[in-house]
């Protein structure tokens, strides 16, 4: 029986040869699953009780590199063992030599990220690096993931064999034809650079741009996300941004409302004037409201008394909930007084 699985030979190779490689591809995976579960729930747990942070950093930026890089060490071994013709082995160790140097570059990437979110990040966000914010850090920590993927990419390719500077040239001879159709991806990274340095913006602030009304969600190298007031999600290129109007409502010292309120004809110069300190009175009880408001009966309209109530939303206060909350106390204040709202009408007089 067991020479049934040694003599017989398919392309080169016994069963026996095919069996074993097929038990090393199980046990790659196994191994992988359980370096997973090592490293969660027993490498993880320890490392987080150790008072240094460095080793919490460490383990996140090496974990899933590491399982994968063992693992593709385990099929390296498990394929490699068998027999191929010189063209398809050739291949194979192209591929392996590929995805070991890409896996190396992933290493490198998270160390980057990790570098920037626990080093840069928390010390843009105390002041302590000068002109650097917290969008500046986000944008370097893109760019710099962005250049470590290319550099890899390239490194990769010429690993496999082929000539960086004979690719590098071919793609010049079509040069003008991707410099036409980059021109756009040029200006928005032009475009997003520009944002940072203006800072005309920041993560979090709401502004109006190229017709959109919303809370900026992400600032990229290429675009720039604002999530709408009816809660879409909104991608606009940076050269837009650039090139239009901003209004950054985030950095407006006050919001100013004008509100216009109609009163019955049939209304005492006594219930104008309970009117008048009613209105006098909503700053103090909406506290999203500043101090200094206007409340002045401006016309005698055709069919209203009209009272003109002017009011300031404090910065970074909510604009549509405590528009609400200053008309829901005036409704209910007026109701309370026997005031009434007028709306437009005729008197038609029979002779």
């Amino acid at each position: 029986m067991f020479d049934f699985f040694t003599e017989k030979e398919f392309f080169g190779n016994s069963l026996l040869d095919y069996v074993i490689s097929v038990a090393i591809l199980v046990l790659a995976v196994i191994l992988g699953r359980f370096m997973i579960w090592l490293g969660n729930e027993k490498i993880k747990k320890r490392v987080e009780k150790t008072p240094a942070a460095w080793d919490d950093v460490l383990y996140n930026v090496f974990q899933l590199p590491f399982v994968c890089g063992m693992v593709l060490l385990v099929l390296w071994i498990a394929i490699i063992r068998l027999d191929y013709p010189d063209k398809i082995d050739g291949y194979l160790v192209k591929i392996f030599k590929f995805l070991a140097v890409m896996d190396v570059t992933w290493i490198l990437v998270r160390l980057s990220k990790t570098l920037c979110d626990h080093y840069m990040m928390p010390k843009a966000t105390h002041g302590e690096l000068g002109k650097l914010d917290k969008n500046v850090v986000l944008t370097i920590k893109k760019a710099l993931s962005f250049l470590l993927w290319t550099v890899g990419l390239l490194v990769a390719i010429e690993s496999i064999g082929v000539n960086i500077a004979a690719l590098l040239t071919t793609l010049g001879i079509g040069g003008v034809a991707v410099a036409l159709a980059s021109q756009d991806t040029v200006k928005n990274i032009i475009g997003g650079i520009t944002v940072f340095v203006d800072k005309t913006f920041r993560m979090g602030d709401r502004i109006r741009v190229a017709g959109y009304d919303g809370h900026v969600e992400d600032i990229g190298i290429r675009s720039t996300r604002i999530r709408t007031l009816d809660g879409f999600l909104v991608t606009i290129p940076n050269y837009q941004v650039v090139e239009g109007a901003v209004e950054n409502i985030s950095l407006e010292p006050a919001r100013k409302i004008i509100l216009q309120l109609g009163l019955t004809y049939d209304t005492t110069p006594e219930q104008m004037q309970q009117a008048m300190d009613i209105l006098k009175k909503t700053p103090s009880v909406i506290k999203d409201i500043q101090q200094d408001i206007v409340v002045s009966f401006m016309a005698f309209a055709d069919s209203s008394l009209n009272i003109t109530f002017i009011y300031y939303i404090r910065r970074g206060k909510d604009y549509y909930n405590t528009q609400n909350a200053v008309n829901m106390y005036i409704l209910q204040q007026f109701n309370n007084a026997g005031l009434n709202f007028a709306f437009p009408s005729v008197t038609v007089y029979n002779g």
